[in-house]
C-alpha cells in the first residue's frame, strides 16, 4: 500500500470517527436539555441559572475535552479555534432559531438579567482578542497572564450571576414542582450523559487534527468551523429543545453561559499546552474569530433589549444580519485557507 492510499484511508477513518462522535454528543445533549429543564422547574435554581451554569457547562464539555486534547498534541490553532469558533456558531444558531420561531416572538420575553451575562461575555471577548493581537508572552508557572485574567473574570462573573439569581428568585415564578419527579435520579442521569459528552469531545479533537494533517485544510479552519460546529451541536440542540419547551430564559442562558465557558476552556487549554503560550502560537485567523465573537455578543444584547415591534421584518432584521455575516465570515476563512 503506497503512502497516498494510506493517507486516504486515514482521512476517511478520521472523518467517520468525527461524525460518530458528533452524533453521540447530539444524542446526549437532547437528554441533558430535558433533564436540565426538569431540574430548573423542580428546584430553586430557575431557568436563568440552569441555562447559564448547569446546562451551558454540561453541553460545553466537548469543547473542553477537544481543546485540552488539541493543546496536549500541540495544535494551538484547533485548541483556540474550537473555543472561539464555538462562540460564533452558538450565537449564529441562536439567531437562526430566532428566525425559525419568529411568529412566537419568544425573545421579547427574555429576562433583562441576561444582560449581566452578556457583559461578562463581552469583557472576556475583549481580553481574548487582545491576547491574540498582542501575543503577550508573560506567564506564571507555564500559564499565560491572559489565561489567568480570563479565569478571574469568569469566576467573578459566575459569583455575581449566582448572587443576582438569589436576589431575584422570589420574583421569578416557575411552574409548580412535579411531585412524580425523582430529582436525585434525574441529577444522576444528567451527570451520566455529561460524562458521555466529555468523552466524545476528545475523539472530535484528535480526529480533527488528523483531518487537518491529511486533507490540507488549515488547522484554524478545522478548529473554528468543523470542530467548533461539532462540539457546539449539543448547545444548539439544547437551545432548540428549550425553545420548544418555551423556556426562553434557559435557551438564552445556555448560549451566553456556554460562550463564557468556552473562553474559560481556551484558558484551561493554555495550561496543557507545552509548546509555549497558546495565545502566541496561533494564526491571525483566530483573531478574526475572536473579534466576530465580540460583535455577535453585542448583538445578543440588542436581542434582549430590543423594543417590541409588530413588524416581522424589523423583528428579524438583527437575526438576518448575523446569519448573513456568519456565512460571509466562514467563506472568508475558507477562501483565505485556499489562497494560503
Amino acid at each position: 500500500m503506497d503512502g497516498r492510499s494510506q493517507c486516504f484511508i486515514t482521512a476517511t477513518l478520521s472523518i467517520v470517527a468525527f461524525i460518530l462522535s458528533a452524533a453521540v454528543s447530539v444524542f446526549s445533549a437532547v437528554k441533558l436539555s430535558g433533564y436540565a429543564d426538569i431540574i430548573s422547574r423542580n428546584t430553586k435554581i430557575g431557568g436563568l441559572l440552569a441555562g447559564t451554569i448547569l446546562l451551558a457547562v454540561a453541553t460545553s464539555l466537548p469543547e473542553l475535552t477537544a481543546t485540552i486534547s488539541a493543546s496536549v498534541i500541540g495544535n494551538a490553532d484547533i485548541a483556540v479555534g474550537n473555543g472561539l469558533g464555538s462562540i460564533i456558531f452558538n450565537i449564529f444558531f441562536l439567531f437562526l432559531l430566532d428566525i425559525y420561531f419568529r411568529n412566537k416572538r419568544l425573545f421579547l420575553k427574555v429576562s433583562d438579567d441576561h444582560l449581566y451575562t452578556a457583559i461578562i461575555a463581552l469583557l472576556l471577548c475583549v481580553v481574548t482578542a487582545g491576547g491574540l493581537i498582542l501575543h503577550y508572552p508573560l506567564s506564571y508557572f507555564g500559564v499565560s497572564v491572559i489565561s489567568l485574567l480570563v479565569v478571574i473574570i469568569y469566576l467573578g462573573g459566575m459569583f455575581y450571576i449566582s448572587q443576582k439569581q438569589n436576589d431575584t428568585a422570589e420574583e421569578e415564578k416557575t411552574a409548580s414542582p412535579d411531585q412524580n419527579v425523582n430529582i436525585r435520579r434525574t441529577i444522576i442521569k444528567f451527570i451520566t450523559f455529561a460524562v458521555i459528552i466529555f468523552i466524545s469531545g476528545s475523539t472530535l479533537s484528535i480526529s480533527g487534527d488528523i483531518m487537518s494533517t491529511t486533507t490540507g485544510i488549515s488547522a484554524t479552519a478545522v478548529g473554528s468551523i468543523l470542530v467548533a460546529t461539532a462540539t457546539s451541536l449539543p448547545d444548539a440542540v439544547s437551545v432548540f429543545v428549550a425553545l420548544r419547551l418555551a423556556n426562553v430564559n434557559m435557551a438564552i442562558g445556555t448560549i451566553l453561559g456556554s460562550n463564557i465557558f468556552n473562553v474559560l476552556v481556551t484558558a484551561i487549554g493554555d495550561a496543557f499546552y507545552r509548546g509555549g503560550s497558546i495565545w502566541v502560537d496561533t494564526s491571525n485567523q483566530t483573531t478574526v474569530v475572536a473579534v466576530a465573537g465580540f460583535v455577535l455578543t453585542g448583538l445578543v444584547m440588542i436581542i434582549v433589549k430590543r423594543d417590541r415591534t409588530r413588524n416581522a421584518f424589523t423583528y428579524m432584521l438583527p437575526s438576518l444580519v448575523v446569519v448573513t455575516g456568519y456565512m460571509i465570515m466562514i467563506a472568508s476563512i475558507l477562501f483565505y485557507n485556499e489562497s494560503a
